[in-house]
């Protein structure tokens, strides 16, 4: 399975670390066609991917673009409804993914002056129940 370190201990697999990401990206499929992604989580050696159109097959060669990042080559291992897994072929670097959406982040900040002041906060009265017999 995707994301796994092939190493086993105790008679199991251990998971590589993951890093939770919400990143826009690009799939492309074997066919050429590209669809727009969004990464869930990244390992050294995986994506966990969801696509908002219907996902590449269990098997299927794809390849990924991020932002900071070469294209990154791999195979679909799982899938459920939209959202699936891909073990790259080599490694990607996730620092350098993380440090150029930090750039990117810093640099529309510097580039808004809007800004949340406290009295924009939603405060949410306490519940005690039900308002009416259900």
């Amino acid at each position: 399975m995707s994301f796994m370190d092939r190493q086993p201990v105790s008679g199991s697999l251990l998971r590589e670390n993951r890093r939770a990401r919400l990143v826009r990206g690009t799939l492309r499929l074997a066919n050429g066609a590209e669809i727009p992604i969004v990464v869930r989580n990244l390992s050294e050696r995986g994506v966990g991917v969801t696509a908002k159109d219907k996902p590449p097959a269990i098997g299927e060669l794809v390849t990924i673009r991020l932002p900071g990042s070469d294209d990154l080559a791999g195979v679909v291992r799982w899938l459920r409804n939209n959202a699936f897994g891909v073990e790259l072929t080599g490694t990607v670097d996730t620092d350098a993914i993380s440090a150029t959406l930090q750039r990117q982040l810093a640099r529309l900040q510097e580039q808004s002056d809007w800004t949340v002041s406290s009295l924009h906060r939603v405060n949410s009265p306490l519940s005690n129940g039900p308002r009416r017999r259900v």
